[in-house]
């Protein structure tokens, strides 16, 4: 962003007016304003900073302070908004806040006392102008501005900011009252050993980059506070990028005395508790194709909650069919994840990971719909079909995990040779009529009856035969080549939601393209502000021998089998969900 600090040249302004409405009460003791939380959920464990910001009530007073003491924290909480900031209020500093936001830049608050129909805020705008002006920036672009106050003989240690914001803002600094500016050190370098020193005399505007290490000690002989006015503003082109991610930012003017809800990273409004509907998405298959990956990568995220198990399989094998209405199906669904905990904090989202959904759609889409009406996003993951298949029987047939994850694998396909496992499959798709065009004899595909065949009536029959009737729900040993049809699965979820609900990945393009550009694209879906992915590893894989070595044959034969499908699914994405011919047109091909 810069090196270390930019001093602009022209850069001092009179900050006289903006003195004159904060030196009421601005060498008060700061009061106390903890508001920690001690029985942090275990979910929010990542954000250990959850603090329910109160009212009044929540600082015990002596006597009523001024309304015009601006520093008074019970003041605040009712003509402006009170807002927690952790690691300031551990050092003692005092804070008004004019205009703030979350940590990932998705809303910007513009508090009372910034406010052009307030009469402090009126005042106070006016008196910051002259900033913006030595800036040259418009009022829209300042996502943070506070007034901090630090008290004598206190040091603010080494450090460099963090949040994804930090990234994207110019912070300024404008020292605003500061007696003795020679017994003030604020340094600020790209690390301890090349600190600079910079001179706070008030008026003062300079720039510096809070990603670099800073640090700052009052030492006035005085014992007065030394008040800075701490600014960050964005380029205006991040409005637009932030569009057409799909996330734009939000500007919002709070009440006087409103309440404000936080984690570490996240900022809410009271009267929005209980606003967001759960689960946020649901990735729902294909087994074998980056799910478990690209959950823990989507969990990454500091506002998605991880629900209490990865594969919740609340919608097919953990379904409580004994439940006699919808409102206690919907409480069962809903107890797999941490809904309660979550309601003070909407700007949280929680889903999971269950693989066999995508295939198992008679069962699940039904009930999704009646116990998740607000139909969450669906995250679907694909991957070369037989490379899946083999995947799915290495792992099947694998001794290694524990005896829970054992059982829940089946046993079935222990004593059979791969060979036998996927024959197996396709005369069970055979004998159901789902594949009128393959030659069992000669291992082919009849191209003409293919393409008369697919989309018709009696394929959607013979599909439901086959899926109604070949998938247990107390073992993984079914469908390796079925569960590879993937134009056949995506087809009865398409018709059941708007295309919108859908982003589908090829886990080849996340090997080529990079994690972080997967999560991107899923940040985008969810609407969610983007975040840098720290650990980018993939999980639940396996090294293993490849099966097919030295079985040509096979590999041929599968290659003929899914050809052809390989094609329609591609043409499907292409034609229904808009994706990029680049990317979908020769989809896996085996030439």
């Amino acid at each position: 962003m810069f090196d270390l600090y930019y001093d602009y040249a022209g850069g001092q302004v009179d900050v006289t007016p903006i003195v004159k409405l904060i030196t009421e009460g601005v060498n008060d003791p700061a009061e106390s304003s903890s508001t920690s939380n001690n029985n942090t959920p275990s979910w929010q464990m990542k954000s250990p900073h959850n603090n329910k910001v109160k009212s009044k009530s929540s600082t015990k007073k002596k006597n009523k302070p001024s309304s015009t003491n601006l520093w008074s924290e019970t003041t605040a909480s009712t003509n402006n908004v009170q807002i927690t900031r952790p690691s300031h209020d551990a050092w003692g500093i005092k804070k008004i806040i004019l205009i703030f936001c979350d940590d990932l830049l998705h809303t910007i608050y513009t508090l009372p006392y910034y406010q052009k129909y307030n009469k402090i805020g009126k005042e106070m705008k006016k008196a910051m102008q002259p900033i913006l002006d030595v800036l040259n920036i418009e009022e829209y672009q300042v996502v943070r501005c506070l007034l901090a106050g630090m008290p004598c003989g206190v040091t603010i240690p080494v450090h460099h900011d963090t949040g994804e914001w930090v990234k994207h803002t110019h912070r300024i600094h404008v020292p605003i009252i500061v007696s003795n500016p020679n017994e003030v050190l604020f340094q600020c370098g790209l690390t301890e050993d090349t600190l600079d020193r910079i001179d706070v005399t008030p008026g003062h505007v300079f720039e510096m980059n809070n990603q670099a290490k800073h640090t700052v000690t009052n030492g006035q002989s005085n014992g007065e506070y030394r008040v800075h006015l701490i600014l960050d503003y964005v380029h205006p082109t991040y409005f637009q990028q932030r569009i057409q991610q799909n996330c734009p930012i939000q500007t919002i003017n709070l009440s006087p005395g409103e309440v404000l809800t936080q984690t570490r990273r996240s900022i809410d409004r009271v009267c929005n508790a209980g606003s967001r509907n759960h689960p946020t998405y649901l990735i729902i298959g294909a087994q074998k194709a980056g799910t478990t990956s690209m959950y823990d990568y989507i969990n990454q995220h500091p506002w998605v909650v991880r629900a209490k198990r990865r594969e919740t399989h609340n919608l097919d094998w953990r379904y409580n069919t004994s439940l006699q209405n919808t409102n206690d199906r919907r409480k069962h669904c809903l107890s797999f994840y941490h809904v309660e905990g979550m309601k003070p904090y909407p700007s949280l989202i929680t889903g999971d990971s269950t693989p066999s959904y995508l295939l198992d759609y008679y069962r699940v889409i039904p009930r999704l719909k009646e116990c998740f009406v607000h139909e969450p996003q669906l995250i679907i993951m694909v991957r070369e079909p037989i490379k899946r298949a083999i995947s799915h029987y290495v792992m099947v047939t694998s001794l290694d995990g524990t005896p829970e994850q054992l059982a829940v694998r089946g046993n079935e396909w222990r004593l059979l040779t791969i060979e036998e496992v996927f024959e197996q499959d396709v005369l069970n798709m055979k004998e159901d009529g789902l594949l009128p065009y393959w030659n069992v004899e000669t291992k082919t595909v009849d191209r003409e009856i293919f393409d008369s065949f697919i989309n018709t009536n009696e394929e959607d029959e013979a599909w439901e035969k086959y899926v109604t009737t070949r998938i247990p729900l107390n073992t993984g040993s079914y469908s390796p080549l079925a569960r590879g049809l993937y134009a056949l699965q995506c087809r009865q979820w398409l018709r059941s939601f708007a295309t919108n609900k859908f982003l589908v990945l090829k886990l080849e393009d996340i090997s080529k393209k990079g994690v972080q550009w997967a999560v991107n694209k899923s940040m985008e879906h969810l609407g969610l502000p983007r975040f840098e992915v720290l650990d980018a590893t993939t999980k639940n894989s396996r090294e293993y021998i490849d099966p097919l070595d030295g079985k040509n044959e096979l590999r041929d034969w599968l290659q003929r089998f899914f050809e052809p499908h390989n094609e329609r699914f591609g043409t499907m994405m292409i034609e229904e969900l808009g994706y990029d011919e680049v990317d979908w047109k020769n989809v896996w091909s085996y030439a």
